[in-house]
């Protein structure tokens, strides 16, 4: 039941993810599956959904049970995963992870926790492409990370839910200042409409005034730049 479990959670991750054209790499996956403990934790008193030993190590958050998790589902065909040669070494390969275009989305949500899909899929899109943007997040922003030592397994005892903000009362405003408010809008609509015709106008007028030259010039300074150090007399004849 666990197994599955974690796995519903890794297809919905990663799913939420493909259907949005992010790319999830193996410790962008992994922090993801952390996330949805720490806001299963939230609202079940410390309780974390894979019931994973998550512990402080080099980037925050993680378990060898979460790398092993993402594997098995990869092999079972529950989610996809492509290789890479890496940018910085030839020797080192790194992976992203998909889901196919059969996968149905709204049928694996049931079974998530109602909880913690509107936190998950907020996190997948404001963190999902930025792995630097996500690591600050977990490691400086959840609160079993705060405090915690590396080596140490993280206590998710200390997930509280987010307080809300309290609602701000509003004065009603008169009628008159209402209707004044109302009239400003409108003259300085107005005055942006006369001011864009003006501008489509200046422009028609320079477009008259350009010849072939000077659309050549842009060309040449969109190119790439010359190479550094060249040395010489530029001289310009008119």
């Amino acid at each position: 039941m666990a197994q599955e479990i974690v796995q519903n959670l890794l297809r919905f991750i990663v799913g939420y993810a493909t259907q949005n054209d992010i790319s999830l790499t193996t410790v962008r996956l992994v922090k993801f599956l952390y996330l949805a403990d720490l806001y299963y934790a939230r609202a079940h008193k410390g309780k974390t959904l894979t019931k994973f030993p998550w512990a402080f190590v080099h980037y925050g958050p993680y378990c060898s049970e979460a790398f092993n998790a993402i594997q098995q589902a990869e092999s079972a065909g529950i989610i996809c995963m492509k290789s890479f040669e890496s940018k910085f070494s030839e020797d080192e390969m790194y992976q992203l992870f998909y889901c196919k275009d059969e996968y149905d989305f709204d049928e694996i949500q049931r079974d998530i926790p109602g909880e913690i899909v509107t936190s998950l899929i907020a996190a997948i899109k404001k963190y999902g492409d930025d792995t630097p943007y996500l690591l600050d997040h977990v490691y400086f922003e959840t609160e079993p990370m705060k405090e915690a030592r590396k080596g140490e397994v993280l206590d998710f005892s200390k997930a509280k839910p987010p307080i809300p903000s309290k609602p701000i009362a509003l004065k009603a405003i008169p009628k008159k200042k209402l209707e004044l408010a109302r009239s400003y809008v409108k003259a300085l609509g107005e005055k942006f409409e006369l001011n864009r015709m003006r501008l489509e106008k200046d422009k028609t007028e320079s477009r008259k005034l350009k010849d072939a030259v000077y659309y050549q010039a842009l060309e040449i300074m969109d190119e790439e730049d010359l190479e550094v150090g060249l040395k010489g007399t530029a001289k310009i004849e008119i």
